[in-house]
């Protein structure tokens, strides 16, 4: 796509270790626009799969998650990463970790939410190590559903994420690839 594509190149901008910052139009301050066309662009990609859920973590990637939901006229779900008196306590719950944000937490999805019967996407903005979305995968795995696969706005190749799920055979699906960061420069696959 690109738009995305030269977005990251002109606008993103790398910070410690092989932490891209998109947040200038992706995960923060957020072109919705943008964000329109890739989810629309994913759901493209996922059109046929039989997909009834979308399904993503709290919270960066949440926007294009509803915009894939809403090209693919199906629910959106968001695991949440704190129990509160708004979620059912009757959840499915995996436990992942955010290198991005050096700590452990617990998502969940009430069990109202996610059964036997769906085929679920799951939706991010940035795939890295992947460890949100083998959370993901678990809550699934857990509410005895299918996955159609993994869609993201951006995967960090360099990383081993995307690699990790496709050799356990999860259909994966990025808009944009990094290849790597070299110099400075972010190089795009």
């Amino acid at each position: 796509m690109k738009e995305l594509r030269q977005r990251i190149l002109e606008e993103a901008q790398i910070g410690e270790g092989d932490i891209i910052h998109v947040d200038m139009f992706l995960n923060h301050c957020m072109d919705m626009d943008l964000i329109e066309r890739v989810g629309n662009e994913l759901a493209r990609r996922f059109k046929g799969a039989g997909v009834t859920k979308v399904l993503t973590v709290e919270s960066s990637g949440i926007a294009i998650a509803c915009f894939v939901g809403r090209a693919l006229k199906v629910p959106v779900i968001y695991a949440k990463k704190f129990q509160t008196g708004y979620i059912d306590p009757d959840v499915y719950a995996a436990e992942t970790h955010s290198f991005s944000m050096e700590k452990s937490y617990t998502v969940r999805v009430s069990k109202k939410y996610l059964d036997e019967d769906d085929v679920v996407l799951i939706v991010d903005d940035i795939l890295a190590n992947g460890q949100s979305t083998l959370a993901l995968l678990e809550l699934v795995s857990k509410a005895g559903g299918e996955v159609a696969g993994v869609a993201a706005a951006i995967e960090k190749a360099m990383r081993d994420g995307g690699k990790v799920l496709r050799r356990m055979g999860v259909r994966v699906e990025a808009v944009e690839t990094v290849e790597r960061i070299e110099n400075g420069t972010i190089v795009l696959a």
